[in-house]
């Protein structure tokens, strides 16, 4: 089997990185042919620098059978995650292989995870827990128990989400974002880095807390 990464953003070059980490041998990037700037990409790799093949999209099969590559779909949530959910349906329309990752210090309780899901350092995601699709889980955010979570969802660093809470698609939880338990979050809202979600969310919403603010003629030494 090759192994691709399809992106490359930021969360490629972290994918890659925990990859290599993990012994498992990327083949290239890949991308569509018209955001290539380079066929080449150098990427860092624990004071090695390593060079891989970035391979149009369009070509893939070109270069390897179909039966032969697998991906990792690297894309964030351009879109509230729109972008995302529709590489994933070409990538399987075309019969290639979407890859799910766990990191190593992610604790899964479950059993219940759908294709293409990335889970990174230190997340949680609780018994009885279920992830459908193409979503994101960064690190230290917690999915807990008996939670239903949809596809193509985007979980920031340190969120959380309660239990017997129903996540529908392609929702956006910034980092620190946190939720009551047994409630029903709907589709493409967008919930803010340290916003609280104490009821039911109905489709396409903005959830923000108040901002914090800089207060006038203090200095941190009058508390300090």
């Amino acid at each position: 089997m090759h192994y691709f990464i399809y992106g490359t953003t930021d969360l490629a070059e972290n994918l890659f990185y925990l990859l290599a980490e993990d012994g498992i041998e990327i083949a290239g990037f890949v991308v569509e042919r018209k955001y290539i700037t380079d066929d080449c990409k150098e990427i860092s790799f624990k004071n090695e620098i390593r060079k891989l093949s970035v391979i149009p999209f369009e070509d893939l099969e070109t270069h390897y059978k179909k039966e032969e590559i697998a991906l990792y779909l690297c894309i964030g949530y351009t879109g509230m995650n729109r972008v995302r959910r529709e590489k994933f349906m070409e990538i399987k329309e075309r019969g290639y292989r979407i890859e799910s990752y766990i990191h190593r210090t992610a604790c899964v309780e479950t059993d219940s995870l759908g294709e293409g899901n990335l889970i990174f350092e230190q997340a949680y995601i609780g018994m009885y827990a279920r992830l459908g699709d193409g979503n994101i889980v960064y690190p230290k955010a917690m999915i807990a128990h008996h939670t239903k979570v949809g596809d193509f969802n985007y979980f920031a660093i340190s969120t959380s989400v309660a239990g017997h809470v129903t996540v529908s698609d392609e929702n956006f939880f910034g980092n620190n974002a946190s939720t009551k338990d047994k409630i029903i979050i709907g589709k493409r809202n967008l919930i803010g880095a340290n916003a609280y979600v104490q009821h039911d969310l109905s489709d396409e919403n903005v959830i923000v807390p108040e901002r914090s603010i800089v207060l006038k003629d203090k200095k941190a030494t009058d508390f300090l």
